[in-house]
């Protein structure tokens, strides 16, 4: 097949999705109305009784707002033995002490000459994670990188696990290079199956119009049961940790956190390789303060 040149033209299968959906979905304003009457005349009979445990639910309607109270705004600043200026290197090896990675947060906590150094009264939380050799410091990586996945620490997890050995290395591929399988949507499609899915979950809203009352409230409670135990699960999951990593805390602005910093006695040189992250925001960081006590 050769090669063609055309203008860009909507697509007909989109098109006809829309087409046949409205179909149906045109009449729903008539009938809607209708159906708003009858149920107008019938309000002063319709009364429902409160689920039992209506009132124990209602007293819990802030746990919404402590669970959004979780979600900060904030920076995060991470060193590993692989970012220029911050490891030392010997030949093809890097190191890091953790008292090295401690001075270079509180030297950035320091550095006027960048744009984004944090102003203001700050929360602040620190991690190191710390080993005596390269293996030792992937191994704590490997458990804690799937929990933390901070980028720079997985780039360094990669690079400490890859296989240097030049004699066993696979022949690079050609540039461009083929990339996983993965949806090929983006804008027109994206839009388009937005809209195109809020109408077809209206037609299927109205099919499922034939069953009774009764079977609909039984399907919601079997459906609600089941979501509720896949939530259970998934929190016990989350629930289920491992790993350790050095943590650190302190409050105040830029150059007085770099002096807590400073003087806050970290792992001594004989951690020879570690890497570190610090977390800045002006709000309490409850969620990663906890998650590390």
């Amino acid at each position: 097949m050769s090669w063609t040149q055309g203008p860009l033209r909507w697509p007909a299968s989109a098109g006809s999705v829309h087409t046949r959906a409205q179909g149906v979905l045109a009449q729903i304003p008539t009938t809607q109305t209708s159906a708003t009457d009858r149920l107008q005349a019938l309000t002063a009979r319709a009364q429902y009784r409160h689920h039992s445990l209506s009132e124990a639910a209602t007293a819990l309607a802030g746990l919404r707002a402590e669970l959004d109270r979780l979600l900060v705004t904030g920076r995060c600043l991470t060193v590993t033995p692989y970012q220029h200026g911050v490891g030392q290197q010997q030949g093809k090896q890097f190191s890091l002490a953790a008292p090295n990675a401690v001075a270079t947060l509180a030297a950035k906590l320091q550095d006027g000459a960048d744009p984004l150094l944090p102003s203001g009264q700050l929360h602040a939380l620190a991690w190191l994670v710390t080993g005596n050799s390269a293996e030792d410091l992937a191994k704590q990586l490997a458990i804690l990188c799937p929990l933390l996945p901070l980028p720079e620490w997985c780039a360094t997890l990669r690079r400490l696990t890859a296989n240097n050995d030049t004699m066993s290395q696979p022949t690079a591929a050609k540039v461009p290079r083929w990339r996983a399988d993965e949806p090929l949507i983006w804008a027109p499609l994206r839009p388009a199956r937005m809209a195109s899915g809020a109408e077809l979950a209206q037609l299927e809203s109205l099919a499922r119009d034939s069953q009774t009352p009764i079977a609909k409230l039984q399907g919601l409670a079997t459906r609600c049961t089941a979501r509720l135990a896949q939530l259970a699960e998934t929190l016990a999951q989350l629930g289920t940790l491992s790993g350790t990593l050095w943590h650190w805390q302190g409050q105040g602005d830029a150059a007085s956190l770099a002096t807590q910093l400073g003087q806050s006695s970290p792992p001594d040189h004989s951690q020879s390789m570690t890497v570190a992250a610090l977390l800045l925001s002006p709000s309490p960081l409850t969620f990663w303060q906890e998650l590390t006590p």
